[in-house]
């Protein structure tokens, strides 16, 4: 690649995280310095087909949430085919979401990022202090046969991505929650996200998935981010390996990106599961091959947070 590029896209767009990738890799291997130093980045509150509407799925993110993107186009390719004046500002643009500002920076990941865990606890908590006990799970049943729903995300069917009420899933017993105090004051997350889950599973292969979701005082909860692994991927896809029945395995769940501003009052909970269907094909439980077969096997899940087992969700925190 020898070009600049200007790469556009939204924190619900399913193809976020290529977008995300592809500034990263060309501002650092492109062929020609001009390339690299040319590389541009926009990321708005939008699904994939972006800034079309400032409401997307159960939010509205108010009236700057739409920017004009012809005259974005015609700056760019001015300057780089027409040797026009530079684009203006930084080369990096973010719609803060919950703020619902546009905010330009110089680097991604922000440079002033501090990683900060929040530790999965027994009670239900999502704690900043991890657990000194030296035992701590909790279970819950994964069925193929009825998956949790898909409410929200990014994906391209119209009807569920983007931010969604959450509230319609209370009632699903496959579902493990684990919720934050209130937030006391403002707190911004913008970044990369990720999730470390010790589980283990009675079965061959499972997935596990995890769900971070605001939660707002008066109860309306919305879905942010969501991650999923395979567990017989753990290692990589070059290194295909099924599991030991029972033994308990560390899991690292790429969340993806996001930029919100929590309001005091506000908290964080995040949903662990097993299926989010049909946004993800269900994984069967049986170690079959994928698509082989239609056998299905109820998996007994367990989620270990103790001092050996400290499941953990690691947040990108800008400080303000």
């Amino acid at each position: 690649m020898s070009v600049p590029a200007l790469n556009m896209g939204g924190w619900y767009d399913v193809f976020l995280r290529s977008t995300i990738s592809s500034y990263q890799t060309m501002s650092r291997e492109a062929a020609t310095g001009t390339a690299r130093q040319g590389q541009r980045m926009i990321i708005g509150p939008w699904p994939h087909g972006w800034n079309q509407s400032s409401t997307v799925g159960d939010l509205d993110f108010g009236p700057d949430a739409l920017i004009g993107v012809e005259d974005i186009l015609l700056e760019w390719f001015d300057h780089w085919l027409k040797d026009g004046p530079a684009p203006e500002g930084k080369p990096i643009r973010i719609f803060v979401m919950g703020e619902n500002v546009w905010r330009e920076e110089d680097q991604w990941p922000l440079a002033n990022t501090v990683y900060t865990d929040y530790f999965l606890r027994e009670d239900g908590s999502l704690s900043p202090t991890a657990s000194v006990e030296t035992v701590g799970e909790l279970q819950y049943a994964y069925d193929p046969a009825d998956p949790t729903p898909t409410l929200g995300g990014n994906i391209m069917e119209p009807t569920l991505r983007g931010p969604h009420d959450q509230r319609p899933l209370d009632d699903r017993r496959d579902i493990l929650r684990f919720l934050t105090e209130p937030f006391a004051e403002e707190t911004e997350i913008t970044g990369l996200l990720s999730a470390e889950i010790h589980a283990s599973s009675s079965a061959v292969d499972t997935d596990f998935m995890v769900k971070l979701v605001v939660v707002k005082p008066d109860g309306f909860s919305f879905n942010l981010v969501d991650g999923v692994i395979r567990a017989r991927f753990r290692e990589g896809f070059e290194q295909e390996q099924l599991l030991q029945p029972d033994t308990v395995y560390p899991y690292l769940i790429d969340l993806w990106a996001t930029s919100y501003l929590l309001q005091p009052g506000d908290r964080l909970r995040l949903d662990v599961t097993s299926s989010n269907y049909p946004r993800l094909a269900r994984n069967l439980n049986t170690g079959a091959t994928f698509a082989r077969t239609t056998e299905m096997e109820v998996a007994r899940q367990t989620i270990h947070m103790s001092e050996q087992h400290p499941s953990r969700l690691i947040l990108p925190v800008i400080p303000r």
